[in-house]
């Protein structure tokens, strides 16, 4: 191969999956090889090289004309246009994360800009006595919020940039052809994120300061309630705020439905966690009645006036709700793969095994392998339904059948006399040992289910460039966890397609060591060049590395959003000082030790890591059942262990940084806080 080594081959796109190494050779010495002969399995490639502004006409021209032939027409315009998507969707995800955490992020700002401007009352009151206007209070506080706002959008294009710097260290420095890859911040994604954080702030920030409008210089005279009716304006800069996160999503997904979905669940989850905390607070209120004051003054101070309860429970709780999710649809996946792979379940298989050569490797395993699992060879042949004439569907083209979806895929199909012991049948009779030359084909429920396929249709094949027209006489449920004898959507009955050419599948125990097995491989491709080993055992390592991977990833994102979570918990404690100041200071003239005071901090905001705890994990294993019930179709359950360490965790990561936000609270005397009242 030489120079060819390494590189991509034309008409391949990079990064595709395939068993066994590729080997190129002359197409001549190939046709005299003997291995296109009839029976053999091979596709044929047609590339062309057209006027680039004929390609599109062609393309549409070429698929028209072989619509009902199993035959595909691509242009390099389709391969880029795939490329591209595949590179938008990565980017419209991350781009989608990097908004939701913006938004608990928006969340913090409008919860912090509430509490500031209660702290600010009589500032504005005396600003408005001086002559200030409204529209000057509010562009005042505008301006503090947007330099805030212009300085965390730096920051985090600073930590990006500081990211991207480190990632060579990280991944490959070239891509699939050898061309080396660039890392770094492009002047349009700097411009979009400082953007996006700008309008996120903005946004949330806008509803909270529009009370500076009521509030009146008479305020520093006497205490004034409010007007008592609703805040229209409030309302409609609410519903203008809504549109435009609205936009904000769709902007960064690329797509105005993805970003109504997005905005949709994101306000049901809230919701749903919102409701779940209230309820669990509410679940509390018994422990106001308790004899320990420390518990006692920890659950009426979760229903304080001012406090930041369901701010806090909201952040906490989304990030514990993805890491939960994820996690317990990781542990399900991960058990689903050692079920796949059981005490008599097979971990090797051999393919493409030839007639003449099943006595002779039957012969060489039986000394290498467990006497208690005996390798069974099963025939298999590839084959496509074109036809369908049934009871309840009748699809007669090509275009027809394609319509349908995975009908039109290549199956693999078998013949045998007898069920395996995986199966049984739900509907019509299975045939007897005797071989018939009447075409009889029993069909997996999955084809019934999805497709209405019934006894008594017939399906036409073409197998090995062969028409074949058989009649459906019974419907199987196989049981694909049980692999002994594998799993076929179309099993034949013996009698047509015995003679036609066609290879062998054994599926066996190999050993579970590790240099034995490396052996038995090593004489098998000995042996027997043509046939292929695969080895379970690796495919299913490589699966749990994926799966592993991408839980890691998604984990990393309920990090974040918990980080986020625990930044606003550290906003609205220091917000909430002044009220906490004041408390501590009386409870301390009342004969409170600093200890004391500790402990009522560290279990009121511990009793909230647990709530917040409680509501993500619930929400994440409701989550997982469902994506395994619906989505992923495995057996679910839950895993408790992750969950009491993600609400072990929670609980001591709010206490934790509940009580260290309080440290000026617990070391300020209360004769200071007093004397400034």
């Amino acid at each position: 191969m030489g120079p060819l080594a390494g590189r991509v081959r034309p008409g391949r796109r990079g990064g595709g999956f395939s068993l066994g190494p590729r080997v190129l050779v002359d197409r001549d010495a190939l046709a005299g090889a003997g291995l296109l002969g009839f029976g053999s399995r091979a596709n044929h490639q047609v590339m062309l090289k057209v006027d680039e502004l004929r390609v599109e006409a062609l393309g549409k021209s070429l698929k028209e004309a072989f619509k009902n032939r199993f035959i595909s027409v691509r242009t390099f315009r389709s391969t880029e246009n795939d490329l591209g998507e595949d590179l938008a969707r990565a980017e419209n995800y991350l781009s989608l994360v990097g908004l939701v955490i913006l938004v608990l992020g928006g969340i913090g700002v409008s919860s912090v800009t509430r509490v500031f401007i209660e702290q600010k009352l009589k500032s504005i009151a005396i600003l408005k006595c001086v002559g200030a206007t409204t529209r000057h209070v509010l562009g005042i506080y505008m301006t503090e919020i947007l330099a805030l706002g212009l300085a965390g959008s730096l920051l985090g294009v600073l930590l990006a940039a500081v990211t991207l710097t480190a990632l060579p260290a990280f991944v490959p420095a070239t891509g699939p052809t050898g061309t080396p890859l660039q890392y770094g911040l492009t002047t349009s994604a700097v411009a979009q994120g400082l953007a996006v954080g700008l309008l996120v702030a903005l946004l949330f920030a806008i509803v909270p300061l529009l009370r500076v409008r009521r509030i009146r210089p008479s305020l520093l005279l006497r205490q004034e309630s409010g007007s008592g009716g609703p805040d229209w304006v409030r309302v409609a800069a609410t519903g203008a705020v809504a549109l435009a996160l609205v936009g904000v999503a769709a902007w960064q997904a690329g797509s105005l439905r993805v970003g109504l979905v997005v905005c949709a669940g994101f306000v049901g989850i809230t919701l749903v966690l919102l409701g779940a905390a209230w309820l669990l607070v509410r679940l509390t209120r018994p422990l106001r009645h308790t004899r320990s004051f420390v518990l006692r003054h920890a659950a009426l101070n979760l229903d304080r006036p001012g406090n930041q309860t369901r701010t806090v429970l909201l952040a906490v709780g989304l990030g514990c709700f993805f890491i939960v999710g994820v996690r317990a649809i990781e542990r399900n996946l991960l058990d689903q793969l050692d079920i796949s792979i059981g005490e008599s379940s097979p971990d090797m298989f051999l393919i493409d095994i030839q007639q003449d050569q099943t006595a002779a490797l039957q012969t060489f395993l039986a000394p290498r392998i467990a006497p208690a699992t005996p390798p069974i060879l099963l025939p298999v042949m590839r084959g496509r339904v074109t036809a369908v004439d049934g009871r309840d569907v009748k699809l007669k083209t090509v275009e027809e059948i394609r319509s349908q979806g995975w009908l039109a895929r290549e199956y693999t199909v078998t013949y045998r006399d007898r069920l395996a012991a995986n199966e049984k049948v739900i509907a019509g009779k299975f045939w007897d040992p005797t071989p018939s030359a009447e075409p009889e084909v029993s069909i997996e429920q999955g084809l019934r289910d999805r497709f209405r396929l019934q006894v008594g249709d017939t399906v036409r094949f073409d197998i090995l460039g062969q028409p074949i027209a058989a009649r459906v006489t019974s419907i199987r449920s196989v049981n694909w966890r049980d692999g002994r004898a594998g799993g076929f959507m179309f099993v034949f009955r013996p009698g047509v397609l015995d003679r036609a050419p066609h290879g062998f599948v054994a599926p066996f125990r190999a050993p579970a060591d590790i240099a034995a097995r490396a052996r038995l491989e090593r004489d098998v491709v000995t042996q027997f060049p043509n046939v292929s080993v695969i080895d379970l055992r690796e495919v299913l390592d490589t699966g749990r590395s994926l799966i592993r991977s991408l839980t890691l990833g998604v984990s990393i994102v309920g990090g974040l959003v918990l980080g986020t979570g625990i930044l606003i918990l550290t906003g609205a404690i220091a917000m909430t000082r002044f009220r906490r100041t004041y408390e501590a200071a009386i409870l301390k003239t009342l004969g409170a030790s600093t200890r004391l005071v500790g402990r009522l901090l560290l279990v009121e905001y511990g009793l909230l890591g647990l709530i917040a705890g409680t509501v993500g994990a619930t929400g994440g294993l409701v989550l997982s059942w469902a994506i395994s019930k619906w989505a992923i179709d495995v057996r679910w359950s839950a895993p408790w262990v992750e969950v009491v360490t993600e609400l072990a965790m929670a609980t001591v990561l709010v206490a934790g940084v509940g009580l260290a936000a309080s440290i000026d609270v617990l070391r300020r005397r209360p004769l200071a806080t007093l004397r400034a009242e």
